[in-house]
């Protein structure tokens, strides 16, 4: 907790007259405004795209493949034992459950309250993370296309995290109600935030961006259907896209910086309602109609879309695959412009919503040490128009299909079970420069640790160097783009 007071404390300071400056119109990038995405584990052999697990992200964690089965024995297999020596079942003793993880401080001070039993009575907890980060950068004011440590040389509260949550009863045999509501506050708000919801805070009266702001970011409520296959899940309300190797959530992701894949690629957030079943302990998925790519329901730029996920799982938990789209329409809405530049928001210019996309994740635990994992993914649009309102692409190509790809690799090693080192590699090509607002091949190496030091707090520091040999996307005209973040989060 004193951590957290730590880094509410320094961001309370105050912005300079008349507030931040707004970056360039020409700066902003075309963001997809879920993690990846939805939220993923980020260590090799985390099931990408539900955002909804305890993160193995942090040093010491297992890092095994998930594929979503539940435990029928607390053993990671999803296998029932019967007694493991040939007696009778009816005589075999109780298996030990293993014990529950210790929870974190908010959950801690209220244990033992009337308050606190009422919550234990329903299942429901309470907690979060506090995000906060600084980075050195070869640029003045802003890092851009890097993102979300976006601006240089200023301290920025990410992420004041809140969620609330309803668990499933897994021990029941009947069909059980859930919900989970989470809440965001901070500078990542500029990210997440859908079209439609709440985007007048983005700007302030002299036409200059707000850095802070919040995005009820997630919130749903489900069935969880015990005897449907192997157990599925039901959703409905404002869900994680269920894709992606990165994620939303700042405690569940690599770096503070996201790769060109997570940010510029997929969507991040749909409404819709979410069939999750798990077929086997190896084949699990996710199947979502939604009313399209970050945008509010109700909303005139909604449109109905498929947004699903396949994840297999090897029988040693070891290795991951899992193939996840979004797809619809695909065509631009030249008919509904939004201008960043105007609207403050970092995301897409007009006919955001409609883009489809391809993405491919897979995990390798190879050893009790190191870990690998890769993304691939593809998207694209048609009947995008040369210049987009507010001077987004920069290409002098006229009407057509705009579309991008990117690869992008992982190594994660453990040095104990407090230091955690990663290196990601990757080369993401804006063909058209529509997602990035410049044309060509990025190619952005990134190297850092994970340092955990205590059970709730995890310092993140990280080199990174970007380079485009086409373009100049970076501020003052650059080629590349030197940055060093330094960022901390605590758990509530």
């Amino acid at each position: 907790m004193n951590a957290m007071l730590l880094v509410l404390a320094a961001s309370s300071g105050q912005p300079p007259a008349g507030g931040y400056p707004a970056v360039p119109s020409y700066q902003y990038p075309v963001v997809r405004t879920q993690a990846a995405g939805q939220p993923p584990t980020t260590l090799p052999g985390g099931q990408p795209g539900m955002g909804d697990r305890p993160a193995p992200s942090e040093p010491g964690g297992t890092g095994a493949p998930g594929n979503g089965a539940k435990k029928e024995n607390g053993n990671g297999n999803g296998e029932k034992k019967e007694n493991g020596n040939g007696c009778d079942p009816c005589e075999k003793k109780e298996e030990e459950k293993p014990e529950p993880p210790e929870p974190y401080a908010l959950m801690r001070a209220l244990k033992g309250t009337a308050f606190g039993d009422r919550l234990d009575e329903r299942r429901i907890t309470i907690g979060g993370w506090v995000e906060g980060s600084y980075t050195p950068s070869q640029a003045r004011t802003t890092n851009l296309p890097v993102t979300w440590n976006d601006r240089a040389d200023l301290f920025l509260l990410n992420q004041l995290w809140v969620r609330a949550e309803k668990a499933y009863d897994m021990e029941s045999k009947e069909m059980s109600f859930g919900w989970r509501v989470d809440n965001l506050y901070g500078t990542d708000y500029r990210f997440t935030l859908p079209r439609g919801l709440w985007n007048q805070q983005l700007l302030n009266s002299r036409g200059n961006q707000n850095l802070y702001g919040f995005d009820p970011i997630q919130h749903y409520a489900g069935v969880y259907l015990p005897n449907v296959l192997k157990g599925t899940e039901l959703r409905v309300g404002r869900i994680f896209t269920p894709f992606g190797y990165e994620s939303l959530e700042g405690v569940s992701t690599p770096f503070v910086s996201r790769s060109y894949a997570f940010n510029f690629c997929p969507p991040f957030t749909h409404y819709g309602i979410m069939a999750a079943p798990t077929f086997n302990d190896n084949w699990s998925g996710k199947f979502m109609i939604a009313n399209g790519n970050d945008v509010l329901i109700g909303d005139e730029s909604q449109e109905l879309r498929f947004v699903g996920a396949v994840s297999y799982t090897s029988d040693d938990k070891k290795s991951g695959l899992t193939f996840g789209t979004s797809v619809g329409r695909g065509k631009f809405n030249a008919g509904d412009p939004f201008n960043p530049a105007t609207t403050g928001l970092l995301s897409e210019p007009a006919g955001r919503n409609n883009i489809n996309v391809f993405d491919l994740v897979g995990t390798r635990q190879i050893n009790d040490k190191l870990g690998y994992a890769f993304e691939t993914i593809y998207g694209y649009q048609t009947g995008v128009p040369a210049n987009v309102p507010g001077g987004i692409i920069a290409t002098t190509r006229t009407s057509g299909t705009a579309h991008w790809g990117s690869i992008v690799q992982y190594l994660n090693y453990d040095f104990g079970e407090k230091v955690r080192g990663i290196l990601r590699v990757e080369t993401f090509n804006d063909f058209e420069g529509q997602r990035t607002g410049f044309e060509g091949l990025y190619t952005a190496v990134t190297g850092g640790f994970q340092i955990k030091l205590n059970k709730a707090v995890v310092f993140r520091p990280e080199v990174r160097y970007d380079y485009n040999g086409y373009s100049r996307p970076f501020e003052g005209g650059r080629h590349g783009l030197l940055t060093v973040g330094l960022d901390m989060y605590a758990r509530y």
